[in-house]
C-alpha cells in the first residue's frame, strides 16, 4: 500500500478542523491552546510570507470568550476554536483589506463578509488575512504589496493562485480552514499545489457579499456589505473553503451557506450505481501523459468497484473558449472605480487588463454572454446521462514560482494552466479538488469532481469515496 498525499498531510498535522472543534467543545483542549499552537507553528515558519495581516491578539481574545461560554454551558458551535485565515479580497471588520494592491494600502474593512461571519458564529476564529496576487489576478501567489508566498510542503513550486496564502497556511498546519474565492480555479489549483482539498460551491450557494472590489468600487471601508456588480464575475465568482479533509469541507460549506452543519445534501449515494464521465482534459489544453494515465486509472478503479465509467474526451470543450471570450470583454467597472486616481500604483499588466475590458461595445458583450450561456447549457446536459464528471485540475502539477510548467516538452504559462478549471467555472457547477496521485517530481495531482449545480453534497461524497479508494491502492 502506498501513502497518499492526504496521508502525508495527516501524518504531519493529524488534527483537522472537526477534530480540533471536538476537542474544544469537550473541554479536552481549550480554544486558547489551539490558537497558541497555531501561532507557534506560524512563528516557526514565518518565512512562508503567507499573511498580509496577523490578528493573533484579537484571536486570543475571541478564544478566551469562547472558552468562557463553553464553561457556562453554551453551545460554542461546530467549528469551535478552529483557526481560520481569510483571503485579502474578503472583508473582515477591523482588519486591513488590500487585495494585494498598493492602490488599497491603508484600507480597513468596517463590516465582515456574510460567509466569514457565519463561520465566526459557528466558533471559528480568524487569525489573519492571507496573501494573494493583486486583485487575485494570477496563478501564483505574489503581490506587489506583500511579495511572494512559498509552498511549505513543496518549496520549489508555487502554492498556487490566487488563494495561495490560504493554501500555504493550511498546508503548514497553521490554520485548519482557509477561506478564498474562485473565478477560474483560485480554490481548486492552490489545493492541488499544496496537496489539500477545496470545493468551488455551486454559484450562488454561499453568499458572496463582502468581496473587494464590490459594486461601484466599494473597498469595504463603508461598513456596508456590497455585492460584486452583475456580470460575469458577479455571477460566477464564489467564496469557498480549503481544508485538510473532505469532512471539514462539508461542515464549513454548510456553515457558510447558512445551513445546519450536517445538512449539505448527499442524496442516495451508492458507489455501485454511480455513473461517471471522465476526460483527461486534453481538449482544454496541454496535458502531461502522467496526468492522462492517472485520470484513466482512477476511472478504472471506480469501475472496478461497481461504478459505470465512460470516457468522454471532449467534456466541456466549448466552455473554455466561451469563458475566455467573455472574460476578456466583461467590463471591470468595479476594479476601475476602486483604483480611480491611483492607477499608477497598479501593476502595468493588471491596469491594461482592466482598461481593455472597458472598451467593449454592448454588441460585443451581448454576443459573448449569449455564447457563454449556450456553451454552459450544452455542457450541463452531460448530467442527464451521468452523476459525476471527473477532470484534472490542471495539465500537470504545481508550476514554478514564475508561473511556468513543462508539459511533456511544451512550456505552459499562466492562465493556460487553468483551462479545465475555467471550463467548469462557466457551468456554475460545484467542483471538489481532491488529490489522487503524484507527479514524477513527487508533487500532488488532483482531480476535479464535478456534479450538477446544487449537488454540492454529492460532489463531496464522491470525492471522499475516491480519496479513500486511492489511499487503499
Amino acid at each position: 500500500m502506498t501513502r497518499s498525499v492526504l496521508d502525508d498531510m495527516n501524518a504531519a498535522y493529524p488534527e483537522d478542523a472537526i477534530e480540533i472543534s471536538a476537542g474544544v467543545r469537550s473541554g479536552r483542549v481549550s480554544a486558547v491552546e489551539t490558537i497558541e499552537r497555531a501561532r507557534a507553528r506560524h512563528e516557526a515558519q514565518s518565512d512562508l510570507n503567507a499573511f498580509t495581516h496577523e490578528s493573533w491578539a484579537a484571536a486570543e481574545r475571541a478564544a478566551v470568550e469562547l472558552d468562557r461560554r463553553r464553561r457556562a454551558g453554551d453551545d460554542v458551535g461546530p467549528l469551535a476554536g478552529v483557526p481560520v485565515s481569510v483571503k485579502d479580497v474578503i472583508a473582515v471588520a477591523g482588519l486591513p483589506i488590500t487585495a494585494g494592491s498598493r492602490a488599497l494600502m491603508g484600507t480597513t474593512a468596517r463590516a465582515t463578509a456574510t460567509a466569514v461571519r457565519r463561520l465566526q458564529d459557528a466558533g471559528a476564529i480568524v487569525v489573519g488575512k492571507s496573501n494573494c496576487p493583486e486583485f487575485a489576478f494570477g496563478v501564483t501567489c505574489e503581490s506587489p504589496l506583500q511579495g511572494r508566498t512559498f509552498n511549505p510542503r513543496f518549496p520549489d513550486v508555487t502554492p498556487g493562485g490566487s488563494s495561495g496564502g490560504d493554501a500555504a497556511l493550511l498546508a503548514a498546519g497553521i490554520t485548519a480552514l482557509g477561506i478564498g474565492t474562485d473565478f477560474g480555479g483560485s480554490l481548486r489549483w492552490p489545493a492541488q499545489c499544496t496537496g489539500t482539498v477545496s470545493i468551488r460551491p455551486t454559484a450562488g450557494f454561499v453568499p458572496t457579499a463582502g468581496q473587494v472590489p464590490a459594486a461601484g468600487g466599494d473597498a469595504g471601508a463603508t461598513g456596508r456589505l456590497v455585492d460584486v456588480s452583475p456580470g460575469m464575475q458577479g455571477r460566477l465568482q464564489v467564496v469557498g473553503p480549503l481544508a485538510r479533509s473532505i469532512r471539514d469541507l462539508r461542515t464549513a460549506l454548510a456553515v457558510m451557506a447558512g445551513r445546519a452543519a450536517d445538512s449539505v445534501d448527499v442524496g442516495d449515494f451508492d458507489p455501485s450505481a454511480l455513473r461517471v464521465a471522465w476526460s483527461d482534459g486534453g481538449a482544454l489544453g496541454p496535458v502531461r501523459r502522467e496526468v492522462s494515465d492517472r485520470v484513466a486509472e482512477v476511472a478504472e478503479a471506480a469501475a472496478g468497484r461497481g461504478a459505470t465509467a465512460i470516457e468522454r474526451p471532449r467534456l466541456f470543450e466549448g466552455c473554455l473558449p466561451a469563458y475566455n471570450a467573455l472574460r476578456a470583454v466583461d467590463p471591470m467597472r468595479d476594479h476601475a472605480a476602486v483604483v480611480a486616481g491611483r492607477e499608477h500604483l497598479l501593476l502595468p499588466e493588471n491596469l491594461q487588463t482592466i482598461r481593455a475590458s472597458l472598451v467593449t461595445t454592448p454588441a460585443e458583450l451581448a454576443a459573448a454572454e449569449l455564447a457563454a450561456a449556450d456553451s454552459a447549457r450544452a455542457a450541463l446536459r452531460i448530467f442527464d446521462e451521468v452523476d459525476v464528471v471527473l477532470l484534472p485540475v490542471a495539465g500537470g502539477p504545481a508550476c514554478d514560482h514564475d508561473g511556468t510548467l513543462a508539459v511533456d516538452g511544451v512550456v505552459v504559462r499562466g492562465w493556460e494552466l487553468m483551462g479545465a478549471c475555467r471550463a467548469v467555472t462557466l457551468t456554475g457547477a460545484p467542483a471538489v479538488s481532491v488529490p489522487v496521485g503524484r507527479s514524477e517530481e513527487g508533487l500532488p495531482l488532483s482531480l476535479q469532481v464535478v456534479c450538477a449545480p446544487g449537488r454540492d453534497g454529492r460532489a463531496l461524497a464522491v470525492a471522499e469515496w475516491l480519496a479513500s479508494m486511492c489511499e487503499a491502492e
